[in-house]
């Protein structure tokens, strides 16, 4: 069985009108592959994300994650889910920024009541590793766009989770930031074996991944 199954996948937003996000979506992805989800917007590239992350409910269907279903969990399973299996990365980087980025990547790992020690320890090695160690006592504001993305990959890889969601990630930076962010959101994806999977609309991202799932109107 592939890392993660989807079976007959509905997503339908209501309210004064109905909107089909995600219509009977079927896919599998394997461990350590790194995979891109294309098409326009309003296309159900967010919503697919969202609901393999647990962040939305799916409307119906089957989601089995490492075999378990994600679809089933309650809203603690779900928070435990996010918290142990799970990196998220946003266009618009979701930092807190009345933390320093010491504090950003920190967060994830006090969530998951880590020792002290240990988080030292493991957000220095990540805030080296990605290059901005000297910024650790700085706030977001006051670095760059393509900085603060490093924060945010920093963030998601802080609880070492098997599987890293991506959703626009260079859709704020420039092409120069955007080539930098790339190089080290996929070579740390292969380092660490991740499973990577990015909405995005971006051929120069869509030119580097393992494979391509177009979206359109929520179907394949």
């Amino acid at each position: 069985m592939s890392y993660i199954e989807i079976e007959r996948l509905y997503k339908i937003y209501t309210g004064l009108v109905e909107t089909v996000a995600l219509e009977d979506f079927n896919e599998s992805f394997e461990k350590g592959e790194i995979v891109a989800i294309a098409g326009p917007s309003g296309s159900g590239k967010s919503s697919l994300l969202s609901c393999i992350g647990g962040v939305l409910r799916p409307t119906s269907g089957i989601i089995l994650v490492d075999s378990n279903n994600i679809a089933k969990l309650n809203d603690e399973e779900l928070v435990n889910y996010r918290r142990d299996q799970v990196g998220l990365i946003y266009q618009d980087f979701n930092l807190i920024n009345q933390f320093t980025i010491f504090e950003n990547v920190s967060l994830p790992l006090l969530i998951a009541e880590k020792p002290s020690s240990f988080i030292k320890e493991r957000v220095n090695e990540l805030l080296i590793s990605l290059e901005i160690a000297r910024y650790e006592k700085t706030f977001p504001s006051y670095i760059s766009g393509g900085e603060q993305q490093r924060v945010a990959i920093a963030v998601a890889l802080a609880n070492d989770p098997p599987l890293i969601l991506a959703d626009e990630p260079t859709g704020n930076l420039d092409l120069v930031s955007r080539e930098k962010i790339l190089d080290l959101l996929f070579n740390k994806s292969r380092e660490y074996k991740k499973t990577l999977i990015i909405a995005t609309h971006d051929p120069f991202i869509l030119e580097r991944v393992d494979r391509v799932i177009q979206l359109s109107k929520g179907k394949r």
